[in-house]
């Protein structure tokens, strides 16, 4: 994993899963209710994902689409009282995540365009030439794209129901750490796939 993968993972991290567990369990030591402590913990994701949007100058579809999800879930929790709706609404980015990550096999898969933006220099530019000369970079990247987006899609699942089913002063911080082992896992499948049998041709 490269230092830019390697940072945007931990950052990731920080604002979705520390941060929000952060003020929900902080407002709920405070004597907030769990819709209160849950809307507040949306906060920070539907901060950095509008400054995403903002300061690239374009309209990120993926972005564009979890801004979408936070505040449509925000709104319709506010309008049924349901904080298990606002718990349920990571399953269904993870999930619709998912479906989005599939689609780019059509295109350019997720995994490649991922491997392109956060590298620089040397490593990059071998990334580029690796995609248009060796078919089997090709087919990696795509079995990579894969594994994302069906792992997305099976956590997705996961979450709606444990959002559905468990105390939900617990689900908070359930999510947060299956958050983490899903990136991990899913990460280390991929690079497995990626560096195994031919290298990337330098």
């Amino acid at each position: 994993m490269s230092n830019d993968s390697r940072r945007a993972m931990m950052s990731g991290i920080g604002v979705n899963v520390l941060a929000p567990l952060a003020i929900f369990y902080g407002a709920r030591a405070c004597g907030a209710d769990q819709w209160l402590a849950l809307t507040l913990g949306t906060i920070p994701p539907l901060l950095r994902t509008g400054w995403t949007v903002a300061t690239r100058r374009r309209v990120d579809g993926l972005a564009l689409f979890a801004l979408s999800v936070i505040v449509v879930s925000v709104a319709v929790s506010f309008l049924t009282g349901s904080p298990r709706f606002l718990l349920a609404k990571d399953g269904w980015l993870t999930g619709l995540a998912g479906l989005w990550i599939l689609a780019t096999l059509a295109r350019t898969p997720f995994y490649f365009q991922a491997a392109r933006s956060m590298t620089r220099g040397e490593t990059h530019e071998r990334i580029e030439r690796s995609w248009v000369d060796s078919p089997a970079f090709q087919r990696k990247m795509r079995i990579a794209t894969v594994i994302w987006g069906v792992g997305l899609i099976a956590d997705s699942g996961v979450r709606i129901l444990l959002a559905y089913t468990l105390p939900i002063d617990h689900v908070p911080l359930i999510s947060g750490l299956q958050y983490v082992a899903l990136i991990l896992v899913l990460e280390a499948s991929s690079l497995a796939v990626v560096r195994s049998g031919q290298r990337v041709q330098g």
